[in-house]
């Protein structure tokens, strides 16, 4: 037995920002008291288009559809719109549906990725002051003092914005004319695993190892990014600051960390 479905349409906030495409709300209810009504005897899909079409539109059906429109579905959309994270979010209360819009700013020279469905974190190299060059303790403490954590990359879009900022870098943030910088990500070695601070970037699961993943590492060794001049994940010892100075070599500048994004909330 099947309740009357009800579907109310909200054009100008539920739309998919990719395609254009709007999104309908489905409900399980009675009929209310509409000022005007009109009977249509089309098909289904006919009357979805016709309902899309009209922004007043609520949509009634006395039998479940064949396709089986109740099953579960998210309660919330999530959009980047110029470069800015919206989510828009549907609740209920009393019988009646509250739309809250949410706005994901991130701190200046960071930039947002969602990480499953409902994680938005803020990425970007954070960078020493002095000294210059310094270890994975102070890479830490540096993403704490932002309200963050060391991080790593989690998906292949994150790689990409990691290379891209590291190789910037190397020209806007290398005083001292290093041929190499490099910067801390998240990862401590014990005797058996890795420890990590950020949780939500997987582990070392998206981590591109050089001869694929390290079967064994000694305690007190911590993981780093070299930028675009070398692609995979690397290890070091968690103290070291400056390579081959005598040469001038590497200069571990800074860290790669995620820190929480301002939220601006709309009801």
């Amino acid at each position: 037995m099947c309740n009357y479905l009800l579907r109310f349409l909200f054009l100008s906030i539920l739309t998919k920002a990719s395609v254009e495409e709007p999104s309908m709300i489905l409900i399980s209810g009675q009929p209310g008291n509409f000022t005007f009504s009109q009977t249509f005897d089309i098909s289904w899909e006919e009357c979805i288009l016709k309902c899309l079409a009209d922004d007043m539109c609520a949509l009634l059906q006395n039998q479940c559809p064949a396709f089986n429109p109740l099953a579960l579905g998210p309660n919330y959309l999530t959009q980047t719109i110029s470069g800015r994270l919206f989510k828009t979010t549907v609740s209920s209360s009393n019988h009646i549906y509250n739309l809250t819009y949410s706005l994901f700013i991130c701190p200046k020279n960071t930039k947002h990725f969602q990480r499953g469905e409902t994680t938005v974190v803020c990425i970007g190299l954070f960078f020493f002051e002095q000294p210059l060059c310094n270890n994975q303790a102070e890479a830490s403490a540096l993403c704490k003092a932002h309200n963050g954590t060391l991080t790593g990359r989690a998906n292949s879009d994150e790689y990409d914005y990691m290379q891209d900022i590291s190789n910037s870098s190397k020209y806007t943030s290398n005083p001292d004319s290093y041929n190499y910088l490099t910067y801390w990500i998240d990862g401590m070695s014990t005797d058996t695993e890795f420890l990590f601070e950020d949780l939500t970037h997987n582990g070392s699961t998206n981590y591109p190892w050089s001869g694929g993943t390290p079967q064994s590492i000694p305690t007190g060794y911590c993981l780093h990014h070299s930028g675009p001049h070398d692609s995979n994940v690397l290890h070091s010892p968690c103290d070291l600051s400056i390579c081959c100075e005598e040469k001038g070599y590497v200069c571990s500048r800074g860290a790669l960390c995620q820190v929480p994004p301002l939220i601006e909330t709309y009801y």
